[in-house]
């Protein structure tokens, strides 16, 4: 039974009163059946993609005479997530105000002034904004902050602009077509540590806010002067550090950001800082909790993660490159371009943020249509450990693979459809899908074809224009027209969910395999790895286009001089499908429930990834120690294809200083026992991927490593014709 308040809105239009209540039940279903639209732009009631709306939703009336009578959902913001929907009253309904909806207002450039008071926990801001204005069919203009910032004022440098905010839109009265200048003054209270910007003693922080005008989230150009709120404060922001200002009285630190961008961070700290010249660029860290000693990893952890993007997409933008530790910003770390911030974890051999300088840098993200940027980002996490030339590229491309798994999320919409409106699962697509389509993409092509693709996207797109996947195609397909990849966009970008299939049988007729295969569902387009195995176990790989199944769903595969008996189809599980994860025995998946058993004449070793012993058996634990001091270790090191003299490990050809890298493990011990054996210092916690033996720099860096079939691949046992 529908309310009175709700019968009355059917007819007179829903009061404000009535819009709040369901606001703050999150009842978007409810909300949605005032919309002039489908009532798609409530869907994020249900969760953003950054947790926007966690702290509640409310409504409030904007009224802006001669304008029109406007609602606003608001609710505290996070960064690159939605909220503070436009609504404008259109008889008893709500007609949507999108934010991507242009409204003849583009700002070019922004000159920030900015003042913290630590103990009121409030932050005052001048800006000298830039703006562009071309004619428009609206009566308005809109800037967009996050609601905690309220505007005092807004002039042309003569006159004052009428305006008027609801939340964090702010809507001014149209203006003449030109370029001019806006004086806005601001101030916010600054107070959601863990979520958005805090300020407390030691810190303040606006990263993770929206704590600058925006207006369609189009990238621009900006100058900061920061006033630091004490002497033993240190300012960190983006773009190029230009020393403090002259002649005022209270100066500020000068940062210069000429990368137009669309997410901008700022925090001011009381903290330790490191740096080192590496590559002719300054590489640091700062943080108020991490020990020093510590804190000089992080400029060797990111060197060769620069080196590499800065040679394989293009040139590095800035002079310096840092990690900022912050106590306040919660899970995760959130890229600026010239730095990133995190909330915990440092130092860290993280790729993913540090290519954002590319993706959502030189090409700016809005996250209004799709989390593109994100996808290039894990795809780059992926391709700097397989490419970084550390060690054995042929078997690190093997121990870091990707391997796809199925998200429900990713049947909620398309990569090319999945912005920030869509909650979750935009998220889901970005993080997810899109990294493994382009590993899928990658794989299909090959890595330097890719790359090609990339370089190209980087060098032809206009500078300072939002990115998008659309463009990435068009650049693709021009790139590489001979692999007409036309179908493989339509089938991953353009469709929800992923593939499913199984082979239902195969045949072998002298050089030739022919697999059957049956699908559930619509067929996509991908790469398949095809290993065939003759009876004494000998393999040989192939790759396969699933667009050249015919109509029958068969496919040909060559195997001249080799006799294959059974065939396993994509065993490690690198297309985006349905099944489940390969196991391979890895050290890591292996490691998992085992309890420790450690040589006390050894306590430096592996300490990053164990501290006390707390076993004294060898099966079923992680036994780390070394053979002089720890005999049993003897026959466990020959079965792993290590052997140790002194400091000195050697394995198939390769010997690393066992105070300067580790090695580790999985043994067989026979009878179904097993354990993982490790010997050796690392700084930091190995990282070996899949695999089941390998060895690590002090760093813990792979060098070399083996990995293992999957236990759980499936095998189809090949007829012959």
């Amino acid at each position: 039974m529908l309310s009175l308040a709700m019968l009355l809105a059917a007819y007179q239009g829903p009061t404000i009163e009535t819009l709040d209540e369901l606001a703050k039940k999150k009842d978007y279903q409810s909300l949605a059946k005032f919309s002039t639209g489908d009532g798609h732009e409530f869907r994020v009631f249900r969760g953003g993609s950054y947790q926007v709306g966690s702290l509640g939703w409310s409504a409030k009336a904007l009224k802006a005479d001669g304008i029109g009578d406007f609602v606003v959902f608001t609710t505290p913001l996070t960064s690159e997530d939605i909220g503070e929907l436009l609504f404008q009253r259109v008889g008893n309904k709500l007609q949507y105000i999108d934010e991507s909806e242009k409204d003849g207002l583009r700002i070019r450039y922004q000159d920030l002034h900015v003042h913290f008071n630590i103990e009121a926990k409030t932050t005052s801001i001048l800006d000298k904004v830039t703006v562009e204005i071309t004619p428009n069919s609206k009566a308005f203009h809109l800037l967009r902050f996050s609601p905690c910032y309220q505007v005092s004022s807004i002039t042309d440098g003569t006159n004052s602009v009428p305006f008027h905010q609801s939340g964090g839109i702010v809507m001014i009265p149209k203006q003449a077509a030109g370029t001019m200048n806006l004086w806005v003054t601001y101030k916010g209270t600054v107070n959601l540590p863990n979520y958005a910007g805090s300020i407390q003693p030691g810190l303040a922080t606006l990263t993770n806010d929206y704590w600058y005008p925006m207006a369609n989230r189009m990238p621009c150009r900006y100058r900061i002067s920061v006033v630091p709120p004490g002497p033993d404060y240190t300012v960190v922001a983006q773009g190029d550090y230009k020393g403090k200002e002259s002649g005022v009285k209270a100066p500020g630190e000068i940062f210069e950001m000429n990368l137009p961008s669309v997410y901008w961070s700022l925090t001011v700290l009381q903290t330790k800082h490191v740096q080192e010249k590496i590559d002719g660029r300054t590489l640091q860290m700062w943080s108020p909790r991490v020990d020093e000693e510590r804190m000089k990893l992080q400029p060797a952890l990111y060197a060769p993660i620069l080196k590499l993007y800065n040679e394989k997409f293009s040139p590095f933008p800035f002079q310096s490159y840092g990690a900022l530790d912050s106590p306040v910003y919660g899970g995760g770390a959130l890229e600026a371009y010239s730095y990133a911030t995190y909330g915990g974890g440092l130092p860290a051999e993280d790729a993913h943020e540090p290519s954002h300088t590319w993706w959502g840098g030189i090409l700016p993200n809005t996250y209004l249509h799709s989390f593109w940027n994100e996808s290039f980002a894990d795809w780059s996490d992926g391709f700097y450990h397989r490419e970084v030339p550390i060690g054995n590229n042929d078997e690190r491309r093997k121990m870091f693979q990707t391997v796809s798994t199925p998200d429900a999320e990713y049947k909620e919409a398309t990569l090319m459809n999945s912005g920030v409106a869509s909650g979750t699962a935009g998220g889901a697509l970005g993080y997810g899908k899109g990294a493994l389509v382009l590993a899928m993409l990658e794989q299909l092509v090959g890595t330097e074809n890719l790359l090609k693709c990339e370089q190209e996207w980087i060098r032809t797109h206009p500078v300072g224009e939002p990115a998008e996947w659309e463009e990435f195609e068009a650049v693709t397909l021009k790139t590489l027209p001979q692999f007409s990849l036309k179908s493989f966009f339509d089938d991953w970008f353009r469709r929800p969910g992923w593939a499913s299939f199984v082979v239902e049988n195969g045949r072998v007729e002298g050089n030739e395999v022919t697999l059957k295969f049956a699908w559930t569902g619509p067929r996509f387009r991908m790469p398949l790895d095809v290993w065939l195995e003759d009876s004494s176990g000998n393999r040989i790989v192939k790759t396969v286009d699933t667009k050249d199944i015919t109509s029958a769903n068969t496919i040909k595969i060559s195997a001249p001089k080799f006799n294959p008996v059974r065939v396993y189809v994509d065993p490690y599980h690198r297309a985006l499908r349905d099944g489940a994860d390969p196991r391979v025995g890895s050290i890591d998946e292996t490691l998992s429930g085992l309890h420790v058993n450690r040589d006390p004449k050894h306590p430096e070793y592996l300490t990053a990834m164990a501290q006390a012993s707390q076993s004294k058996t060898l099966d079923g634990s992680f036994i780390i120690g070394h053979p002089d001091t720890m005999p049993e270790m003897k026959p466990l090191l020959a079965r792993a294809g290590f052997v140790v003299k002194g400091n000195q490990l050697t394995y198939d050809g390769t010997t690393i200083d066992l105070t300067k890298g580790a090695a580790l493990a999985v043994v067989e011990m026979g009878g179904g026992k097993r354990c993982v054996i490790g010997l050796g210092v690392t700084k930091m916690r190995p990282s070996l991927g899949m695999a089941r033996v390998g060895l690590v720099d002090e760093l813990g860096r792979a060098l070399r490593g083996k990995v293992g079939f999957p236990l759980n691949a499936t095998a189809t046992v090949l007829t012959k014709s």
